[in-house]
């Protein structure tokens, strides 16, 4: 997929993860938890998918995707320091961890307490599970093994997909997600 824009800058967002994946990761991982450095660059690429039309082409797809990265950043740390979206954030993080003794391990961070202040911990699971089923196929297989540990790679690679289905199926997913647990537990 090539895109031309007012003949400045050609976008090549098939050519992204292997010109500045190693750049972006360095980026993001001085400024994120290290559980969230793949999920955020995986919003960025789908952001700066999404926004390419609008791309101008007055700066490199570097610095463009570097500003979106630094974006998508801002907008996990304004969610991670709401009252909601640090219960959202735990909330979702609780999924990382098939039983309670795992998701008990001292190896996890101590901030994986607070969610018990909100809620059950079975219940939550009930409600993660029943989520789950709203997820198309793809999203759904997508989620699990991501929530399994699989990185990208390793998903494109089980599945037989390509990066930008992977992301695609993996945003929707967690939207999914994220608005299923608003509707039927944060409320």
């Amino acid at each position: 997929m090539k895109t031309t824009i007012k003949n400045k800058v050609q976008l090549h967002p098939e050519l992204w993860s292997a010109r500045y994946k190693s750049y972006l990761l360095a980026i993001a991982s001085k400024k994120l938890p290290v559980d969230m450095v793949e999920d955020i660059l995986q919003e960025t690429y789908l952001a700066a998918l999404r926004s390419a039309p609008r791309f101008r082409g007055d700066s490199t797809e570097r610095s463009w995707l570097t500003s979106i990265l630094n974006h998508k950043i801002m907008d996990y740390y304004r969610k991670a320091y709401s009252r909601q979206g640090k219960v959202m954030h735990n909330a979702l993080r609780v999924s990382d961890y098939p039983t309670w003794h795992d998701w008990e391990n001292s190896n996890n961070k101590p901030d994986n307490a607070e969610i018990t202040e909100f809620q059950n911990v079975d219940d939550l699971y009930k409600v993660l599970n029943s989520g789950l089923e709203l997820l198309g196929h793809r999203e759904k297989q997508v989620l699990r093994l991501k929530i399994k540990g699989y990185s990208t790679e390793a998903i494109c690679d089980t599945l037989e997909i390509n990066e930008v289905n992977t992301w695609v199926a993996l945003s929707r997913a967690r939207k999914k997600i994220k608005h299923y647990l608003n509707e039927h537990w944060l409320n």
